[in-house]
C-alpha cells in the first residue's frame, strides 16, 4: 500500500478546514437570519455591568464646545442641498436638535466625551444629513450628550436602561441651558432621530406640556423612534399628533421599512414597553405620519416626494442634489411607514434585517421634512403675531 506524501496530507487538512469553514460560517448565517437581535447583542451590548463604567462628567452646556451645533460655529448643519440658495426663511425661530446613536463600542456604556468616530459621525453626518433639513426654518442648536452606546438597545439586563438615564439627563441639562441663556423667548421645533427621539419624547413631559412652553413649540419630529398614540401622546394633555402640514404644538414620528417588510423589533418594543403614562403600549396604535402629505396612516405615490439625499461615502463631501419622485409611501395598519418602490444599491449599505431603512429615515425624505418644517414655522408665526 503506497504512503500518502506529507504534501498530500497537508493539501487534504486544509480542503478539510475550508469545507468546516463554509459549514461554520452557513450555520452562523442560518442562526443570524434567525435570531438577529441575539446577534446583535453578543456583537455590541457591553459584557460588564454599568456600574464598572466611569462616565466622563457631564458636560457644561455653557460652553461652545459641549455643543454639535450653534449658530455661528460652523458647523455642517448649515449644509444645503446643491441647488438651493442660502435664505433665512424663518429667522424669528429656533430648532433644538438631538443626534442618533453614533457610538458602536461596546467597552462602555455610555460615549465618552473623546470617542472620536462617534464624534465623527456627529459632526460630519448627523450634523450634516440630518439636522441641515431644519435650517431654513431656525438656528440649530444640537447638544454634544453622553449617549447610550447601540447595544444598550439590545440589553435585557436593565443596564442599558441605566445608559439610557445617564443621556437623558444631559438632553434635559441641554435643553434648561438653551432654554434659559439662548432662545431668548423664541417658537422652537425639537427634532431628533432615533435615540435623539427617545430622549426628546420624554422631554416633552419632563419639560414641554403643561407649561409656558408648549404654547412656544412649532413642532416635534420624532422621527425614528416608535411612538404610542394613545399612551405616549395621551399622557400630554396639551400635546398631539399632528394631523396636517401646516398644524402646530404638535408631533410627528415614522419609522422606515421597505414594502413587505418584517418590523418584528418594533413590535416587540410595543407589545413590552409601558408609555408616558405607565400603562404598557401592546395593543396601541404606533404613529405613523406620512412625511409626503403630513398625514396620519396615509398612502402617497411617488409625484408628491420632493427629494431624497444620499448619502456619501465621503464624508467631507458637500450635500448632494435631491432625487425627486423618489418613492411612494404606506403607513401600515401596524403604524410602520413602507415605501413602496425599490430604493436602489445605493441605498443597501446600511439596511438593516427585516428591510428596516432606519439610518435613511431622514435621507429617504430630507425635501419633504425641509419644505415642511419651513411651512409650520411660518405657520406658528402667522397664527402668533
Amino acid at each position: 500500500m503506497a504512503k500518502t506524501k506529507p504534501a498530500a496530507i497537508f493539501l487534504i487538512v486544509i480542503a478539510g478546514l475550508v469545507v468546516l469553514s463554509a459549514i461554520v460560517m452557513i450555520a452562523f448565517s442560518l442562526w443570524f437570519n434567525s435570531n438577529p437581535e441575539a446577534a446583535l447583542r453578543i456583537a455590541f451590548t457591553p459584557s460588564h455591568p454599568y456600574a464598572e463604567d466611569t462616565p466622563s462628567p457631564q458636560r457644561d452646556y455653557t460652553q461652545e464646545a459641549s455643543w454639535a451645533a450653534l449658530p455661528g460655529s460652523g458647523s455642517t448643519a448649515t449644509s444645503l442641498p446643491e441647488g438651493i440658495a442660502q435664505i433665512a426663511m424663518v429667522p424669528e425661530a429656533d430648532v433644538f436638535f438631538v443626534h442618533p446613536t453614533t457610538y458602536l463600542q461596546k467597552d462602555a456604556w455610555n460615549a465618552p466625551d473623546d470617542a472620536e468616530l462617534a464624534n465623527i459621525r456627529v459632526d460630519k453626518r448627523s450634523m450634516k444629513l440630518q439636522a441641515s433639513v431644519f435650517n431654513g426654518a431656525g438656528q440649530i442648536y444640537a447638544p454634544r450628550y453622553r449617549q447610550a452606546t447601540f447595544g444598550a438597545f439590545f440589553d435585557e439586563t436593565g443596564e442599558g436602561l441605566k445608559a439610557l438615564m445617564l443621556a437623558n439627563q444631559d438632553v434635559v441639562a441641554a435643553f434648561d441651558e438653551f432654554i434659559a441663556n439662548r432662545n431668548n423667548d423664541r417658537p422652537f421645533i425639537l427634532a431628533g432621530h432615533s435615540q435623539g427621539s427617545l430622549h426628546l419624547l420624554y422631554l416633552l413631559q419632563q419639560r414641554i406640556s403643561g407649561t409656558d412652553l408648549q404654547k412656544r413649540m412649532i413642532a416635534a419630529y420624532l422621527i425614528g423612534w416608535p411612538v404610542s398614540i394613545e399612551n405616549d401622546l395621551g399622557a400630554l394633555a396639551d400635546i398631539k399628533a399632528c394631523e396636517r402640514k401646516a398644524e402646530t404644538g404638535c408631533v410627528i414620528s415614522y419609522q422606515t421599512f421597505g414594502l413587505g417588510g418584517n418590523p418584528a423589533g418594533l413590535q416587540k418594543y410595543m407589545d413590552t414597553t409601558f408609555g408616558l403614562n405607565f400603562q404598557p403600549r401592546k395593543g396601541t396604535q404606533m404613529l405613523c405620519t406620512n412625511p409626503q402629505d403630513w398625514l396620519i396612516g396615509s398612502n402617497e405615490t411617488r409625484s408628491a416626494h420632493r427629494g431624497a439625499m444620499a448619502r456619501s461615502d465621503d464624508a467631507d463631501a458637500p450635500l448632494g442634489k435631491p432625487v425627486p419622485h423618489f418613492t411612494g409611501t404606506q403607513c401600515g395598519k401596524d403604524g410602520v411607514l413602507y415605501i413602496v418602490d425599490l430604493p436602489g444599491e445605493a441605498w443597501q449599505q446600511y439596511k438593516m434585517d427585516g428591510e428596516n431603512y432606519h439610518v435613511y429615515d431622514y435621507h429617504m425624505f430630507y425635501m419633504n421634512l425641509r419644505e415642511n418644517a419651513v411651512e409650520r414655522a411660518q405657520a406658528w408665526l402667522k397664527a402668533n403675531r
